[in-house]
Parts: structure tokens; C-alpha cells; sequence
């Protein structure tokens, strides 16, 4: 088989690790060109997503070049989260192609699934490149680290140690400290394996569309559709107009968002936002209330 043209690498990295370092140093000795797609790049920060796709592409480069890598050979380009795969694969070839061509024979770095149907349906024509095997790593722990105030693991690159270490000082990270407290809580006060159900509302009006601000430690300050999340057991009322239930979705637990496309029910405090600005601001969203609005309003 030839060479791959280019290889593709797609991860969250939040933070970037050894075992992220290592996949691309393997995918620059197989093809000339590697593009890495930090994922998630339209979500606000949260504990699950603490860092912007520049943030991470920054300490990413700045491993690279600690590890000896000619970070010219790589291109680093943000990745939104569309909470539904085949979407986010179409994104991923998307993306590939603005980079490679169309036509370029490509290789996928580190893909956990196998060569199915569904890989081969995502991705016809790619290779998978296989990356040797590493000590598990695992970025939530990294997170938990550093939000409780415990040491950095070894496997934190030197660079990446730096900012972190610097980060921890900023107001950023004092909002996220606090909401990592509040969304242990949260999970603590709920039975296991508990999934739940939220009603929200989508109301545009005059090119306005309602929103509500989150005042609670969990999102503070994000723009959310006005509702609510339901206590465990309690079914959403009837007549929504789409559900949303990516296991993903949700930070406390896995929660399926009801949607009604009508004006919000007075109990819920709202405030009418241009839509050009909500559209424009997808990173001012708790959690994947932008790609809702744009799914469900026909503008994404």
C-alpha cells in the first residue's frame, strides 16, 4: 500500500498528554503531513471542556517542538461538536479536504473503532494508522488534578505543566474550580445510573430569540433556552417539538432535552437576544444549547 498523502488526527486533548505527543510523532514518520483537529471548539468552558481549541493547539505546538517535531508539517484546525456522528464525521472529511484536496489518500490516527461499515461509511477510502501502544492516560484524571488541587501527573508535558500552572491563576479557572465542586455535588445527590429529561424552549420573535442566563455555579453566566431540568422519574410534558439525548450533552448526568418551539411558559425567566449575536457566540452556550438553536431554527 502507498504512503498516506496525509494522516488526521482528532482528539479533544484537554489538556494534550504524552500519549496525544506520541500518536502525532508516529503520524509524522508515516506521512508528510498531519493535521490535528482539537474537537469540541464550539462549546463553552466547562469542567468537561476547559480549554479553547487555540489554547490547546497552542500547547500542542509547543510540546511538538519540545519533542524535536517540525510543527511546520502540522495543522492544527478547530472541530465544532455536532452531538450526532455522522455530522461530525462529514466535518472531519470537511476539514481534511480544505487541508489535503479531495482526492488525497488519507490515514486517520488513533480511530478507536474498528474497520466497520460505519468507519468505512464515515471515512471511504482512508487507512487506519494504528499508534504503538502507551501506558493508559486519561485527561479526566489530569482535570480532576488540577481542579482539586493535587499534583500534576508525570505524563503532563513540560509545556503543557506551564500553562497550566499559569492558568490555575486566572478567573477562568476560579469559575471552573467552583463548578467542578457544584457538579460532584450534583451527581452525589442523584440516584446511580440515573438518567434524566429537561424542557427547554425555543422562541424567535422579530429576530430575537429568548434566552435565559445560568446563575448557578454550574455554567455561571452562559446563555441556556429557557426551562428546566426535571427531578428523576418525572416524564416531560407532551407535544416537544425534537429531542436532543447525546449521552454526551449534559455535564451533571446524561439528560435528554425535550424541546418546544413556542414562547416559554412565564415561570421561566427569559431575555430577548438579537439572533445574529446567539448565532455569532456559540461559546457563550451552556452546554449544546447553540446547536439546538441553530439545528432546530434551520441556520446551522
Amino acid at each position: 500500500m502507498n504512503p498516506p498523502a496525509g494522516a488526521v488526527y482528532v482528539g479533544r486533548f484537554q489538556p494534550p498528554h504524552a500519549a496525544h505527543v506520541g500518536s502525532v510523532l508516529h503520524a509524522l514518520e508515516a506521512a508528510p503531513r498531519v493535521l490535528v483537529l482539537p474537537g469540541s471548539a464550539n462549546l463553552a468552558r466547562s469542567v468537561h471542556n476547559p480549554w479553547s481549541a487555540p489554547e490547546r493547539a497552542s500547547m500542542f505546538r509547543a510540546v511538538l517542538r519540545e519533542a524535536g517535531a517540525d510543527v511546520r508539517r502540522v495543522t492544527f484546525r478547530p472541530l465544532p461538536d455536532h452531538f450526532d456522528a455522522e455530522r461530525w464525521a462529514a466535518e472531519v472529511r470537511a476539514q481534511a479536504a480544505s487541508v489535503f484536496g479531495p482526492a488525497a489518500a488519507l490515514a486517520l490516527v488513533g480511530f478507536e473503532k474498528d474497520a466497520s461499515s460505519a468507519y468505512l461509511r464515515w471515512f471511504p477510502g482512508w487507512s487506519r494508522l494504528n499508534v504503538p501502544q502507551t501506558p493508559e492516560l486519561n485527561a479526566t484524571d489530569l482535570r480532576r488534578a488540577l481542579f482539586e488541587g493535587q499534583p500534576l501527573p508525570p505524563a503532563v508535558p513540560a509545556a503543557v505543566r506551564a500553562f497550566l500552572e499559569a492558568f490555575a491563576h486566572t478567573p477562568a479557572f476560579t469559575r471552573l474550580q467552583a463548578e467542578w465542586r457544584a457538579v460532584a455535588a450534583a451527581r452525589a445527590a442523584l440516584p446511580p445510573g440515573v438518567h434524566l429529561a429537561e424542557e427547554r424552549w425555543l422562541w424567535r420573535a422579530e429576530e430575537r430569540v429568548m434566552l435565559h442566563t445560568r446563575p448557578g455555579p454550574i455554567g455561571q453566566g452562559l446563555w441556556e433556552l429557557p426551562g428546566h431540568v426535571l427531578p428523576p422519574g418525572q416524564p416531560p410534558r407532551a407535544g416537544a417539538t425534537a429531542v436532543f439525548d447525546h449521552p454526551a450533552r449534559a455535564l451533571v448526568a446524561p439528560t435528554a432535552a425535550h424541546i418546544y418551539l413556542a414562547e416559554p411558559p412565564p415561570a421561566f425567566a427569559c431575555h430577548a437576544v438579537p439572533l445574529t449575536t446567539a448565532l455569532a457566540r456559540p461559546r457563550r452556550f451552556s452546554e449544546d444549547h447553540h446547536v439546538i438553536l441553530t439545528r432546530l431554527l434551520g441556520l446551522g
